[in-house]
């Protein structure tokens, strides 16, 4: 990636309309004191609600398995339901939590991790992807939520010659996606009958952090996403800013 240049590729026979953010344009505004409420998935310690909280986001409920974890979640936020187990989580559980506007959820890397023995999506814990998908497709229906957020590592772009990742993104955005001849780019774009997915490998660095940690976003937008700037493309000098746009 060669910072400073902006590439966009678009797939051959696909003809489309790239519009490009402008600050002056008040169609592209960010209301920045909307206050979304938000189901957290494979919560961790809830590094999410660290960083959203502040914003005056609402955690509508959790999900975490692992007893120390639990315990501190029970801690520091003993309003908040634990759904526990997301292979156990139900569509009337869903339901109750009311109106939601994005799930969020890291499910585990150890099979996409270059650290790792590479089983992908068939690895027993990374498949659970497919369950965030599941859990936010009911949210979706049932709660009206509208963004779905996930995190991982920078590894699922080769996983499996990079099918796995293939696979995430097409079933985020409701598409059948191959891997690129050229392979992933840290950034991009695909747009299928669900929504737009946008991707960008993020460097703790780059907020203030005196440490290289890179992490993969991927962000599903199911409404109007025409009508506002991109979320994970932000153009920057000290970060890539190749763009590859997939139909």
């Amino acid at each position: 990636h060669r910072p400073g240049r902006a590439a966009i590729e678009v797939a051959p026979g696909r003809s489309r309309a790239i519009l490009v953010a402008s600050s002056a344009n008040p169609r592209w505004a960010l209301n920045l004191t909307t206050k979304m409420r938000y189901l957290s998935l494979f919560s961790g310690i809830e590094a999410a609600t660290v960083a959203w909280q502040p914003l005056g986001w609402t955690c509508a409920a959790v999900s975490e398995i692992r007893p120390s974890a639990c315990r501190i979640l029970a801690h520091h936020y003993p309003d908040v339901p634990n759904l526990g187990d997301v292979e156990k989580i139900t569509d009337e559980q869903i339901a109750a939590l009311g109106h939601l506007d994005i799930v969020i959820g890291g499910s585990p890397c150890q099979g996409l991790s270059s650290a790792g023995k590479r089983k992908g999506l068939s690895d027993d814990r990374s498949g659970l992807f497919r369950e965030q998908m599941r859990i936010f497709n009911a949210a979706r229906r049932l709660c009206g939520a509208r963004f779905l957020l996930w995190e991982n590592v920078p590894g699922a772009f080769s996983s499996n010659a990079g099918a796995d990742f293939a696979e995430v993104v097409g079933a985020m955005a409701g598409a059948r996606i191959t891997v690129p001849a050229d392979g992933w780019r840290n950034e991009g774009v695909v747009l299928g009958a669900d929504g737009l997915v946008e991707w960008s490998v993020l460097d703790a660095r780059w907020f203030g952090l005196a440490q290289r940690r890179q992490r993969l976003f991927a962000l599903l937008d199911t409404g109007d996403w025409s009508i506002r700037p991109p979320v994970l493309h932000e153009p920057d000098a000290s970060r890539c800013t190749s763009l590859k746009i997939f139909p």
